[in-house]
């Protein structure tokens, strides 16, 4: 007996919950969002095409994700795993110049969790100050 082929045609999301507590905390040996790891992971030569001085970067380079400890997921490297999901995107159409996009704003998340603010005193408690990078 045959099996039938399928073949996705189309897709649409209406809505889509992102945790942001996830991307902000989690457990010391809980991992956030895979993607962040799987960027980290990426060639060099990638990651500095997205943001100069983002090749040599590490876990330890973002509070946002820090050290965890396995690398391997499901028997597979980040760096497997983040080939993966751009073959992924791929099939979406997602690819060049919109992959880089979509990878350019994972990196801004990852370096706003690196900001530090504090209350700024000449406005009454309303505001804050960048005080560190």
């Amino acid at each position: 007996s045959t099996v039938p082929v399928c073949s996705l045609v189309g897709s649409s999301f209406e809505i889509f919950l992102l945790e942001k507590a996830r991307v902000v905390s989690h457990s010391k040996n809980e991992r956030t969002f895979h993607i962040f790891y799987q960027l980290l992971a990426a060639p060099s030569a990638f990651k500095e095409n997205l943001f100069q001085g983002f090749g040599s970067a590490t876990h330890d380079s973002f509070r946002y994700v820090g050290s965890t400890g396995s690398r391997i997921i499901e028997g597979r490297t980040d760096t497997e795993h983040f080939e993966l999901t751009v073959s992924a995107l791929k099939t979406f159409g997602i690819e060049g110049e919109e992959l880089n996009t979509l990878m350019k704003a994972l990196c801004i998340v990852l370096q706003l969790g690196n900001l530090t603010f504090e209350p700024d005193p000449s406005v009454d408690g309303e505001g804050a100050l960048l005080v560190a990078e």
